[in-house]
């Protein structure tokens, strides 16, 4: 398919005829799985799944690299995933980038540039891809606009939460964010409140469309609950709170371990809490748990594949996400695919997904009284769980795929800013 060249400067923008054929789409991100973490980023590897279907796509995710990590870190296993592989039938390539720890953090936008160049050129020649779609905002986007110049290709951005909310805190790596933004035909963002932090550093808001994530409702729906319980070994007669995700600072879990001692106070409820996942935290919430005796009654299990985490989902009667800081957690769509009640905090784009007491609770994060209170109303209310699972099927990822390539066939029929 032959292109006609265009000027990404604007103003001189040259339109394009509707292509005959499905565009070919070069996806940059670090976020997708690879042989040594299948799990990560499953939402991403969800999306561009879905997103294959409609276009040609092939995925560069550079995966950092420092000369001596391995002697740093005895569990690093970068060595270990191959430079090319096929992900869910997408052509996959891994470059390193040199990323030194703690050090240098500005100048990882140019490094990760330098890193995909030569990558891209060769994927370039035998698959000459119509438009660039990084996600993440920096480095990922930021070298992402740096080679859409480069190979005068129309490129689309993608947000995601952490990318903006805290990164952008740091005046050099939000002036480069900006830049990279500004510099994207089109930037895609998972909710309101994201779209609103990016104007306020900068960002040109006609730039700017919301897209929600989808769930995959063949994977995450309801199941019968005693059954998945004795699978898993849980008491059928307690009432379970569930947590998911990454155990770091930022998802407030040592506020929910401090609101679950007052929730197993209370013997009559019988309550459960299982924290599912992996991280930075795992031994100080494990030191807490032992600290105030909860042993017998708070599990953490780690990290599970995500088809094993529609199972616990059904198992529980009430998903907690008690987070200081979120973009639009899948986690949260998940529990309601399954037709579980939510009780998370009101931040970032969560009250525009949890819009009703019909789906769960919102309170204010870094409050544990309030967590607390909110977890036992939850635990004693009747919930209409075939309502909540209908309420998830807004959120589709066929939907979310076909408004993103729409996008991109925008841009590239030279409709961007």
């Amino acid at each position: 398919m032959k292109h006609a060249k265009f000027s990404l400067i604007k103003g001189n923008t040259k339109k394009r005829s509707q292509p005959k054929q499905p565009l070919r789409v070069l996806v940059i991100t670090n976020l997708f799985p690879n042989r040594t973490e299948p799990e990560r980023a499953t939402y991403n590897r969800q999306q561009m799944s879905m997103l294959s279907q409609l276009c040609h796509l092939k995925v560069m995710a550079p995966i950092s690299w420092f000369p001596f990590k391995r002697i740093l870190d005895r569990r690093s296993k970068v060595s270990e995933v191959p430079e090319e592989d096929v992900i869910n039938g997408i052509q996959t390539f891994y470059p390193r980038y040199l990323m030194i720890p703690r050090v240098g953090r500005s100048l990882y936008g140019l490094l990760f540039f330098l890193s995909i160049i030569l990558p891209a050129l060769r994927i370039h020649k035998e698959f000459k891809f119509d438009a660039i779609f990084a996600t993440w905002a920096y480095p990922d986007s930021f070298a992402a606009v740096l080679l859409s110049k480069l190979l005068k290709k129309p490129i689309l951005a993608k947000v995601h939460g952490t990318d903006i909310n805290e990164y952008s805190q740091y005046w050099l790596r939000r002036k480069m964010i900006s830049f990279a933004l500004n510099n994207s035909w089109r930037v895609i963002s998972v909710s309101k409140a994201l779209r609103d932090r990016m104007i306020e550093i900068g960002v040109k808001s006609r730039k700017i469309r919301v897209v929600y994530n989808g769930v995959d409702s063949e994977l995450f729906k309801p199941t019968d609950r005693m059954q998945v319980r004795r699978e898993l070994e849980i008491d059928t007669d307690k009432k379970v709170i569930l947590f998911v995700g990454n155990l770091k600072p930022v998802k407030g879990l040592t506020y929910l371990i401090r609101a679950f001692a007052g929730v197993a106070a209370d013997t009559e409820r019988n309550a459960a809490l299982f924290i599912i996942g992996d991280g930075e935290l795992r031994e100080d919430l494990e030191n807490q748990v032992k600290d105030q005796g909860m042993q017998d009654c708070v599990y953490i299990p780690g990290s599970k594949a995500h088809h094993e985490i529609p199972r616990w989902m059904n198992a529980c009667d009430v998903l907690c996400l008690p987070s200081l800081s979120e973009g639009v957690p899948n986690v949260i769509l998940e529990a309601f695919a399954c037709g579980v009640p939510v009780v998370a905090s009101k931040v970032g784009g969560i009250p525009e997904i949890l819009t009703s007491h019909d789906l769960g609770r919102l309170l204010q994060p870094e409050d544990p009284e309030e967590l607390r209170k909110a977890l036992l109303e939850c635990l004693d209310k009747s919930w209409e769980r075939e309502l909540i699972r209908a309420y998830s099927d807004k959120f589709s990822w066929r939907h979310n795929a076909e408004i993103i390539y729409q996008e991109i066939m925008d841009v590239f029929m030279g409709n961007g800013d």
